[in-house]
């Protein structure tokens, strides 16, 4: 079996290394990939997804893994469905849980999931009126894809103003700062819990917790994260009970009635307050650094539960 992982994180590495384990895998292809992948597989050089398409093509790739959320949100999965490929990744149309934080804020209000009090805009002054109402501190958010780094925990009001004229006025992460989430500030502990779907059924990963902020004492802009561990022992299992129920089997069913079935992997980043679990964010693949710590926890072999998932069908066996 030949597989293409479209990335070029420690994520896609992690993810190579875990199917290689597996006698079923012959060769593994990285698109790019970076300079450890080569000691795992072949980096391809490809100018565009229609170039890449064609090169998987040539290489008679049994499975495609799109492993980072960009080509996800440029709808990579959809392309190379169309084309006949099995892919392990959502669609276009799933992957905006990701790819817009006022798309997934106004998805959670719809389907009564919990999460934090919030208001959508492009106009700071409405912003400001918000935060007035709400107290500090306040956290602001970019609505597309920045990397890990568009979620600002504004302390004061200097902060905040400065932060939503960065985004919208200075245009600091260019047109993923045409709109702005602004959320209270929930006071807690996060948790990272990876689910696997195949639209129809799911499995839970361990739970894990990452290492966002950049400066020791949890000061400091986010990161993308620097570091994880897993299982997070805070992770009880009266809370991942929460999360199933009040999170996790709320969205897949509200994104199967939206006409956005989702296959892949679903990143829910949590808060959990006095022990009740809010959704933060979705991100709609795997995490890094998270997935470095999760994948050698999982006991059923990495390959099944990839295919059971883009094929649709099986998960529940396994």
């Amino acid at each position: 079996m030949k597989i293409l992982i479209i990335g070029n994180g420690a994520r896609e590495y992690s993810i190579a290394f875990y199917l290689l384990q597996d006698s079923r895998v012959q060769k593994v292809y990285f698109a790019p990939g970076n300079g450890a992948t080569e000691s795992l597989g072949e980096n391809l050089v490809s100018t565009s997804y229609n170039d890449l398409l064609q090169i998987a093509q040539d290489l008679s790739i049994t499975l495609v893994i799109v492993g980072s959320e960009t080509p996800l949100v440029e709808g990579v999965t959809d392309l190379f469905i169309q084309a006949g490929f099995l892919v392990f990744g959502p669609s276009l149309r799933a992957s905006l849980l990701e790819g817009s934080k006022v798309f997934m804020k106004e998805f959670v209000k719809r389907h009564r999931i919990p999460t934090a009090q919030f208001i959508q805009t492009d106009c700071i002054q409405k912003a400001m009126d918000f935060i007035h109402s709400i107290g500090y501190p306040i956290v602001i958010k970019a609505d597309g894809l920045c990397a890990g780094k568009g979620v600002i925990i504004a302390q004061n009001e200097q902060e905040a103003y400065k932060a939503l004229n960065d985004i919208l006025n200075e245009k600091r992460f260019g047109d993923a700062g045409l709109r702005v989430v602004v959320e209270e500030y929930l006071d807690g502990f996060e948790l990272s819990l990876f689910v696997i779907s195949d639209s129809k059924n799911y499995i839970l990963l361990p739970a894990a917790q990452d290492h966002k902020r950049l400066l020791d004492g949890d000061n400091g802009p986010n990161t993308g994260g620097m570091g994880a561990y897993a299982p997070s022992p805070l992770a009880t299992q009266e809370i991942l009970d929460k999360i199933e129920h009040s999170i996790v089997i709320p969205t897949l069913k509200g994104m199967e009635e939206e006409n956005r079935a989702f296959k892949g992997v679903l990143f829910c980043g949590i808060m959990v307050v006095n022990n009740e679990p809010y959704v933060l964010e979705f991100n709609v693949r795997f995490g890094d650094p998270e997935c470095q710590v999760i994948l050698p926890l999982i006991k059923t072999p990495l390959l099944d539960i990839l295919l059971s998932s883009a094929q649709g069908e099986g998960l529940e066996q396994l």
